[in-house]
């Protein structure tokens, strides 16, 4: 035994404080839920679970585990997604005495069953859906229900049988008989694992106890908890062990967590967003995403008054950057930022420093917290001075057990502890250097062996290596973490036998490793440079991808005869084009040369896509987000989007036409004439339409006038209605048309029995269904109510079609399925744009089918009127069909609550912003969204037919709507041309402000009118009742007695009521 120095104990030991006995986290969560059994516990997707009835749930889903034989000692894999039925999973599984250990649904096949099997489990829980685990241990489907025992008999290849798959449905889960089954866990009992990556090429799963999990439980609420609860936000993938604290550490002393909805991408506005929605006051970020939380709030300072609700930011994973700490503390001063450093080998993490105002650079990362302790010591285990480099060692309360069934592993990271001194048998070798200071203070000072840190992810080359040589063709394959641009990423170099491309290796390992382990640069060698002693030289491998590369491909080449040999400036688009490839290199592992090289099949990922959308909208001064980056994915696909969104000379707005102008004059220029034919499949069965209505099919009722339908279908005596919900599960899809509702005002607890959801894809193939599914929602539903669509104000046609077109086709062959439904089909007015009414000027578009679509109409308004030629076209086959157009829909009468993506309001919205209001004489349709409702209700129960044109009958003043506006925020009355200049220079000022580049977009520039005198926001709003006629939409509101509501200062009171709600909020 070695012997300290009281100094050095002092140094490196954490504050001694006493343990409860025989306590666990469980027993914390269920005396909060004693407590206070109706507080929120946890929220996800608009669903909120009180502390009572989640841990009902849990005890439920205990009871299911119990029966199955999972008892203390056993390891339960979750293989699951983000949503509410993770924490209730988690606490089930320590209800039993047993352990989880979380799993990603979405690993690869091969990878998820090793480690299934790894765990030798009785039972593995299916978090996300009855397909989570698919073929993962037989090859075979699991079944329905809250858990079916396989019968397959042995599968593992010996002689073990195959686990049980219990699907968590927190909505059929049965009453629970007893709050735990079996004994209760013991403080040294095994609480969870999490895998990490291996340096063998196997993942490894690293175990830990309750004791651990509770001293770093108890240490947070010491240390942060004074009087309120904390509001947390999971901010890590559920198979990062950070996600732990994030789940259950607010469970324990009566705070909340916030689930976010799976977004597949990394997109910070959103979680900016998020924030601000649910009042979070305590997150945590890898210090690669925080940077780029910086760059966007520094980008975009308009979001950093969003992010006041927060207390405090924990930040691990990686080495912290300073400087990206003092600006955020510039930003938000009373936003402690806390630095977190430890291995998945010891709970969560063990040694935390406040650096909120620390001036240091390089930041520390901390002190010991309660019962640990960290010492740096030299190759012969020797404390080293201060200042001196050496290997950080860690032990006390938190250390784990080791590696699930490795003990070889286990023996050569968890060694002898030499001081007696130091508490615990053991001490856990990190691999990690670092030093301290005269006080004890770590410092982190890079990697010992060849494990790197990626976006806080641990990786050990030697498994990514490893998983590459598996390919066919490859002879060798090394790895080395590379920096670029402020991101590491990977780097594999390979040899290889015979031809094989680098999109074949990157197809390969997609397939063979989960994503954060994928290499983002393929490099093939013809040999492997070599170190003195014969191995490879993975300094030699780094310098190769330091080399220079054009990013901006090949110089255009000097027009002939330019004068004087001057080279001519190359055009607007080239120079586009070149910006382009320049911000992709500084953001991309390695520069692309040709403009249609997809940027995600490049290296790029979501903190790269983040980064260049912020690269973006600061060189070409518009608004682009992540959702641009992936709905334009390649440089080619970015310069048609610039050309949208700026002026003539690359920047801004400019001063031409406005955006949707632009867009849909090179519409004009496609050939879409075959997509108003509908497919000759499409052919009514010989059985009549139902004569009543009972099982309605109802589309995009996630949107404005969906939830107001839905709402009102729903009221219909008897029937029920089936929703088409994109998600990906039923849970999150039910959450999803909850919470719509409710934000309009239209949750009513007693239709939720009456709701059924239908997990689909308006623009997938089969409207995303499998056979089996699709001909028994067929025989069922007798009625479609199809409303869903996308409605973009600036994309054209084509992005429009997948949606609007191919969908209409999609309801309609299914509409003809097994028996014949009733289509109602909700249109726009805008299909028709402005072309002429055929009888001459002041008569009215009639409640008929439109011969012909103007070429300047919106690409929306296209895609629609080819839909409508599509719908006719099966009503000509003998579908029972009717066609309503809606004009503009405003809120409900009694809510006020509008349609956020309507121009109506996007103007406004830029109205309050500027803090001004163009006066304007202007009439515009007005029709509230309940009464849109209440006629298409009544369109469905009584039968009705043919075309209606939903319009409230008389129009209201532009100027009054505005006016209330500007009286309740003190907006100044204006004319068009100063608003106009106004909102450009806003624009300008905040690129990053959607309202206001979306506001731009539509509305056009002032300068260079031939008509000086011509009222421009009659391009944008127009009087529908002047235009279309609504007589058959009248009779149809006579027949069920609804009178239309008086429009006036009361109804926009409500609207205006609503915004400043917002506002204040």
């Amino acid at each position: 035994m070695q012997r300290l120095r009281e100094t050095q104990v002092a140094q490196f030991l954490g504050r001694a404080v006493s343990l409860p006995p025989d306590r666990t986290v469980l027993d914390l969560v269920e005396a909060r839920a004693s407590r206070a059994p109706h507080a929120p516990a946890v929220e996800c997707a608009g669903r909120v679970l009180d502390y009572e009835r989640m841990t009902r749930m849990a005890s439920a889903l205990a009871r299911d585990l119990h029966e199955h034989g999972t008892g203390p000692g056993d390891l339960v894999p979750l293989a699951a997604r983000n949503g509410l039925g993770l924490p209730v999973a988690m606490l089930a599984v320590l209800k039993t005495g047993a352990a989880f250990v979380p799993l990603d649904a979405t690993w690869p096949e091969q990878r998820l069953r090793g480690m299934i099997r790894a765990c030798d489990p009785k039972v593995v829980l299916s978090v996300a859906g009855p397909d989570t685990t698919r073929d993962l241990a037989t090859g075979t489907a699991p079944g329905v229900g809250a858990g079916t025992r396989r019968d397959t008999g042995p599968t593992w290849g010996d002689d073990r049988d195959a686990p049980v798959t219990v699907t968590v449905d927190l909505d059929r889960l049965g009453p629970a008989t007893a709050d735990r089954f079996g004994p209760p866990a013991r403080p040294d009992d095994l609480a969870y694992g999490f895998y990490t990556s291996g340096s063998t090429g196997v993942p490894k799963c690293a175990l830990n106890t309750h004791r651990g999990l509770l001293n770093r439980f108890l240490y947070m609420t010491h240390r942060f908890v004074a009087d309120d609860p904390e509001r947390v936000l999971q901010n890590s993938r559920h198979t990062f062990d950070s996600s732990l604290w994030q789940l259950l550490w607010p469970l324990t002393h009566g705070g909340s967590v916030v689930i976010p909805e799976p977004r597949g991408m990394l997109d910070l506005a959103a979680t900016v967003d998020v924030i601000a929605r649910h009042r979070i006051t305590m997150t945590d970020f890898v210090p690669t995403i925080f940077n780029s939380l910086v760059e966007l709030l520094h980008s975009q300072p308009e979001l950093i008054p969003r992010l006041g609700s927060l207390r405090r930011l924990l930040i691990g994973g990686e080495e912290i950057n300073a400087r990206a700490v003092r600006l955020f503390h510039e930003m938000l001063p009373d936003v402690a930022l806390i630095n977190t450093y430890g291995p998945t080998e010891a709970a969560i993490g063990s040694v935390f420093h406040d650096v909120t105002r620390d001036p240091r650079s390089p930041l520390p990362i901390g002190r010991p917290i309660d019962n640990t302790w960290a010492i740096v010591l030299d190759e012969h285990n020797r404390p080293v001075a201060p200042g001196e480099i050496g290997e950080i060692h860690i032990g006390g309360e938190c250390l784990g057990l080791g590696y699930l069934g490795d003990p070889r592993r286990t023996d050569a990271a968890f060694v002898a502890n030499p001081f007696a001194e130091l508490p615990g048998p053991r001490m856990y070798r990190t691999g990690d250097l670092g030093h301290h200071d005269a006080d004890g203070v770590l410092f982190f000072g890079g990697r010992r062996d060849q494990q790197f840190k990626v976006g806080g992810v641990r990786v050990e080359s030697g498994e990514v290596e490893q998983a590459i040589a598996t390919h066919p063709r490859v002879r060798e394959a090394k790895v080395v973490a590379h920096e670029h641009g402020g991101s590491t990423y990977l780097a594999a170099f390979v040899t290889v036998r015979g031809d094989t491309s680098t999109d074949d290796l990157i197809r390969h390992a997609r397939a063979t490793l989960p994503a954060e382990l994928t290499p983002k640069r393929f490099v093939i060698l013809e040999n492997m440079p070599l170190n003195g002693n014969g191995k490879a030289d993975r300094g030699a491998l780094k310098r190769l991808l330091d080399r220079p590369v054009q990013a901006g491909g090949p110089a255009a080449p000097v027009p002939r005869g330019t004068a004087g040999g001057a080279t001519r400036p190359p055009p607007t688009a080239e120079l586009a084009r070149r910006a382009l490839l320049d911000l992709w290199a500084e953001v991309l592992p390695e520069p692309v040369v040709h403009a249609d090289k997809d940027f995600f099949d490049s290296g790029g990922d979501s903190l790269s896509a983040q980064r260049l959308a912020l690269a973006i909208a600061a060189r070409f001064r518009i608004d682009f987000s992540v959702r641009d980056v992936v709905a334009a994915p390649t440089v080619t696909d970015q310069l048609a989007a610039l050309r949208g969104r700026t002026g003539p000379n690359g920047n801004g707005n400019g001063n031409g036409a406005p955006i949707a102008a632009r867009r849909t004059r090179r519409d004009a220029a496609e050939h879409f004439d075959h997509d108003p034919v509908l497919p000759p499949d499409i052919r009514l069965p010989y059985t009549p339409a139902a004569a009543r209505v009972e099982h309605v099919l109802l589309t995009g009722v996630t949107g404005f006038v969906g939830a107001q339908l839905l709402y009102d279908v729903l009221r219909l005596p008897g029937v029920t209605a089936y929703c088409l919900v994109r998600a990906d599960d039923a849970e999150s899809a039910r959450a999803r048309v909850a919470d719509n509702l409710r934000h309009y005002g239209l949750w009513r607890d007693e239709h939720a029995e009456r709701l059924r959801i239908v997990v689909g894809d308006l623009s997938a193939p089969g409207l995303g269904l499998d056979d089996a599914d699709t001909r028994r929602l067929a025989e069922r539903v007798d009625t479609i109510v199809h409303a869903g669509a996308l409605v973009n104000l600036v994309r054209g046609y084509a992005a429009h079609r997948p949606a609007n077109v191919e969908g209409t086709v999609e309801i309609l062959r299914f509409a003809t399925r097994c028996r014949p439904k009733v289509l109602h089909f909700v249109s726009t007015l805008a299909a028709r744009g402005r072309a002429p009414v055929p009888d001459g000027p002041g008569s009215r578009a009639p409640e008929a089918p439109w011969p012909a679509v103007d070429a300047a109409t919106t690409g929306y308004g296209r895609s629609k009127w080819v839909a409508e030629q599509l719908v006719l076209q099966a009503a000509e086959r003998g579908l029972p069909t009717a066609v309503h157009r809606l004009g503009e829909v405003m809120p409900a009468t009694d809510t006020g609550v509008p349609n956020n993506g309507s121009r109506t309001d996007l103007f406004i919205r830029a109205c309050l912003r500027v803090g001004a209001h163009p006066t304007n004489p202007l009439l515009l349709d007005y029709t509230p969204l309940d009464t849109v409702g209440a006629l298409l209700a009544a369109a469905v129960a009584h039968h009705e037919r043919g075309w209606f044109h939903l319009l409230h009958p008389t129009p209201v003043q532009l100027g009054g709507l505005l006016g209330a506006f500007g009286s309740a925020f003190g907006l100044e009355p204006v004319g068009y041309e100063t608003f106009w200049a106004a909102l450009h220079d806003a624009s300008l000022a905040a690129p990053g402000d959607r309202t206001l580049a979306g506001a731009l977009a539509v509305l056009p520039a002032p300068d260079g009118d031939p008509q000086p005198h011509r009222n421009r926001l009659a391009d944008v709003f127009q009087d529908g009742t002047a235009l279309f006629s609504v007589a058959r939409a009248e009779r149809l509101a006579r027949r069920i007695g609804l009178r239309p509501p008086v429009i006036d200062a009361n109804v926009f009171d409500r609207y205006v009521h609503y915004h400043r709600t917002s506002t204040r909020s």
